[in-house]
């Protein structure tokens, strides 16, 4: 992974292009980095960001030198929020799916749902009504 700076600006480069820009030059299989630099190009390192696949993507965000190294730092963006709600309401529906045998097992026995359990599926079906939603959501714990 390479960069070439144009004019002070990084931009992602490869030694294809390198080899497809400069034809009349007869290039090692490996480039030395000290050749690379000769023609403004160099190597970078991506910085990984820490997200929430569930509502966030990683994305690139800008290139930056770090100690002599060319570093792409990734960014944490949320998604579009209806499909961040589309999500979240998901894995609610896939908790409250798990939990049916708990509410199916007080019906068959004519009794009453178990309150841990009841305030547990209703904790799960107030998520949306979260301030935070759907970016910020606590997830209640499960009497499990």
């Amino acid at each position: 992974m390479h960069i070439r700076l144009t004019s002070g600006s990084p931009a992602k480069y490869t030694l294809g292009q390198l080899r497809r820009d400069n034809p009349n030059t007869s290039f090692p299989k490996i480039i030395p980095d000290s050749l690379l630099a000769s023609y403004d190009v160099y190597p970078y390192v991506i910085q990984d960001v820490s997200y929430d696949p569930t509502t966030q993507n990683s994305v690139e965000g800008q290139f930056v030198q770090v100690s002599g190294q060319w570093t792409l730092f990734m960014v944490a963006e949320n998604k579009p929020q209806a499909e961040a709600e589309n999500r979240i309401r998901s894995m609610r529906d896939q908790f409250l799916t798990d939990t049916d045998w708990v509410v199916i097992k007080a019906y068959e026995r004519n009794e009453n749902i178990p309150a841990d359990w009841e305030a547990y599926r209703q904790a799960l079906r107030d998520i949306t009504s979260q301030a935070g939603f759907p970016y910020s959501v606590t997830w209640p714990t499960s009497p499990a």
